[in-house]
């Protein structure tokens, strides 16, 4: 079995590092050469927004018209849905991009996206689409 061996030989001479054959650490890691493992099921770090940050979000999407509505087919099974921190958006609900505005002044926010729904803010985790976060549109923050 000559594949392997000259795969890692090829990664070397290119630079790239040498991905393990060997089982991997853990259960959905990876083992690079060195002994390093790298998750294959990465997590953000807490999100913990200020009020202040919040507000920046909310006057910032409060323009943006992409309120979630009930009347499509693919969002009407969410209409009973009650927004809470921890709950995964419904299907048919698509969380999108904060708006560059936001992420310049807030770089930390890159991987999270939000929803707009039921007079609420949502934060959501980009890969999980959880809710992470959440606050009222229309009401200031102080």
């Amino acid at each position: 079995m000559r594949a392997p061996t000259t795969i890692a030989a090829l990664a070397i001479i290119l630079g790239a590092p040498a991905l393990s054959l060997a089982q991997p650490a853990a259960q959905g890691a990876v083992e690079l050469s060195g002994g390093t493992t790298v998750s294959q099921n990465p997590s953000l770090p807490k999100l913990s927004l200020t009020n202040a940050q919040r507000e920046q979000i909310r006057k910032t999407v409060l323009t943006e018209h992409n309120d979630i509505q009930f009347r499509q087919a693919a969002t009407k099974s969410a209409k009973d849905f009650t927004p809470a921190v921890g709950a995964t958006l419904p299907k048919g609900v698509k969380a999108q991009g904060l708006p560059t505005q936001v992420l310049s002044q807030l770089p930390e926010l890159r991987d999270y996206m939000y929803a707009k729904m039921k007079d609420q803010v949502l934060i959501v985790n980009g890969m999980t689409n959880k809710i992470v976060d959440m606050f009222s549109e229309t009401q200031p923050l102080s």
